[in-house]
């Protein structure tokens, strides 16, 4: 042995601590025995939980598919609703006003929101799928039933409680569960999967337009969809996977203690307040195009264009990664209000419809595809679904309003030029009172100015 090597090991040796030092250590001066007790004390040796997102896998990316089919049937129809509008102004409900049409809408929208409240709570113990199989089947249901409506009170029940129970309980589970697979990327795994809503919804219009003709195709239209749908979310249960085990389910009043975090509360009201005026142009782009005197072809497909520029901005979102989700949720929603106020108003030509449609839809899906990956920046990962839940609970009060009170005021000046503008000056006003109260829940975490957030 080299005397090199002999220095090494006794080095080594005097280093290497002893279990009577850790013991000592552990309880200074006092009974070897106690300490060891504590060394192997139960708390010790308990599992520290789930380990971090893996932020890649096969698993991770068969879920993020698995939530774009289940988004991209539940939320294709629900965006699709300015042209159903136009239809039944037109055909079975001719003697009502937009503003009560509306309602069917806005009662489908309350309900997918709304049951968040509940969804949240079961999503965090229990997993996506006690949520997405019998979401899937209330869903298809749905369309049966919407297929066979003629009078008001019908599509009340079918399409706006039967429809909106189902989307909500799809909805609610395919939209948390990706946030559970990733972290680094979460913006971009989200982005991706809530672009099937917004893809879905620029390819219906087109659909529809050439569908809609007589009430046999609206027949016809229901029943494939049914078929599609069912097709669809099959295999969204197939794919999608909850990473995270089971847990006791958090009591009730969990709720009421996420109302104490202060930056949660004031983005949960940012949402609400920007959703009662973001959905204006959903609800209206095509009547509005149909009332400047558009060709029947640009009326169906304002919609389309603005579900495209959707889709373009969700896959953008990706970039909240890099800049910061909450940054970029204060430009996205800021510019969508300024759009509301500034071109909304003035639309007359058919080239300004399209061009306002592609670039409000833009923003307004960038925004909404940043608001799942917000809340999971700012939450604990076993309180995900719980607090997504809760602030759709609150946006679910103001979805409700929102497209009916702007279908009053259009009603309230005859469809005209007037009513269209005091539609869009209330919601542009919410728009941007929503967005204060993003900055506000924003600097309350960081109050750096160019801090990634």
């Amino acid at each position: 042995m080299s005397d090199e090597q002999a220095i090494f090991i006794e080095q080594s040796a005097d280093a290497e601590p002893k279990i009577g030092d850790l013991i000592e250590k552990q309880v200074p001066g006092g009974n070897p025995a106690s300490g060891l007790e504590s060394m192997m004390a139960p708390s010790t040796l308990a599992p520290q939980g789930p380990p971090p997102p893996p932020d890649r896998g096969f698993h991770a990316w068969a879920t993020v598919a698995g939530s774009f089919l289940a988004l991209f049937v539940q939320f294709g129809l629900a965006n699709s609703f300015g042209i159903l509008q136009s239809y039944y102004e037109a055909n079975q409900l001719s003697n009502l006003s937009s503003s009560e049409i509306s309602w069917i809408g806005g009662l489908q929208q309350f309900l997918l929101f709304f049951g968040g409240l509940f969804s949240g709570r079961i999503f965090d113990s229990h997993g996506a799928h006690i949520l997405l199989l019998p979401g899937s089947l209330i869903f298809t249901t749905s369309l049966m039933l919407t297929s066979l409506c003629y009078n008001y009170y019908q599509f009340i029940l079918c399409q706006g409680i039967f429809f909106g129970i189902g989307s909500s309980l799809v909805f609610h589970s395919s939209i948390a569960v990706p946030a559970q697979w990733f972290a680094r990327r979460r913006a971009l795994a989200m982005g991706i999967a809530v672009s099937g809503s917004w893809l879905r919804g620029t390819l219906w219009p087109i659909a529809l337009s050439r569908m809609f003709n007589t009430i046999d195709k609206i027949f016809r239209f229901f029943s494939y969809f049914r078929s599609e749908s069912l097709f669809l979310l099959t295999l969204s249960n197939l794919l999608i996977r909850t990473r995270l085990p089971r847990r006791k389910p958090a009591p009730w009043n969990a709720s009421l203690q996420q109302l104490k975090d202060i930056p949660f509360v004031l983005f949960a009201f940012s949402i609400a307040f920007v959703f009662f005026g973001l959905y204006t142009p959903f609800f209206y782009v095509t009547t509005n195009a149909a009332r400047i005197g558009t060709s029947s072809a640009i009326t169906f497909y304002s919609l389309s264009f603005i579900n495209a520029g959707s889709t373009i901005g969700r896959l953008l979102a990706g970039a909240g990664d890099y800049i910061g989700r909450m940054n970029l949720a204060i430009f996205s929603s800021l510019v969508s209000g300024i759009l509301l106020l500034a071109f909304w108003i003035p639309l007359s030509t058919a080239p300004a419809i399209i061009g306002f449609s592609v670039v409000y839809g833009f923003f307004a899906g960038l925004y909404i595809s940043l608001i799942p990956a917000c809340i999971a920046q700012i939450s604990h990962h076993h309180e995900i679904g719980l607090r997504l839940g809760l602030a759709w609970g609150i946006v679910s009060i103001f979805a409700l309003f929102g497209p009916p009170i702007s279908g009053a005021l259009i009603s309230n000046y005859g469809g005209g030029a007037k009513g269209y503008e005091m539609g869009g000056m209330f919601s542009g006003v919410v728009v941007l009172a929503g967005t204060v109260f993003t900055v506000g829940s924003r600097f309350c975490l960081n109050k750096e100015v160019f801090a990634v957030m």
